[in-house]
């Protein structure tokens, strides 16, 4: 389990970021996953929430998931296919059968952060 790591991450890029910005608190923070990162957004959200006692900074801080959808990409055709689901994905372009690069998806990004 990763995730207790990376939500360890997550504090210490929001504590730079309080102080850098003069902030007592973070209340709000929004991440980006992608479906391909390989992140247990459950657990993730429960190392954040079992920080908070450690961690004043974010002790009122709402943490909010978008999820991001898998992007592929064919540089033959220069078309774009979307997957919703790890289950959907085809590794190779449903027109020209070349090879697809996923492009989206394996993301995990701090997209928002708010605080006073």
């Amino acid at each position: 389990m990763h995730e207790g790591a990376i939500a360890e991450s997550i504090v210490d890029i929001l504590k730079d970021t309080a102080k850098e910005n003069k902030l007592n608190k973070i209340t709000k923070v929004a991440l980006k996953i992608g479906k391909m990162s390989g992140v247990m957004i459950d657990a993730l959200l429960f190392a954040l929430d079992a920080l908070r006692n450690e961690e004043s900074i974010i002790e009122d801080a709402k943490f909010e998931v978008v999820e991001n959808d898998i992007k592929a990409h064919c540089f033959v055709c220069d078309k774009d296919f979307y997957f919703e689901e790890l289950t959907d994905i085809v590794l190779v372009c449903p027109d020209c059968s070349m090879p697809l690069e996923i492009i989206e998806g394996k993301e995990m990004e701090i997209i928002e952060i708010e605080g006073e």
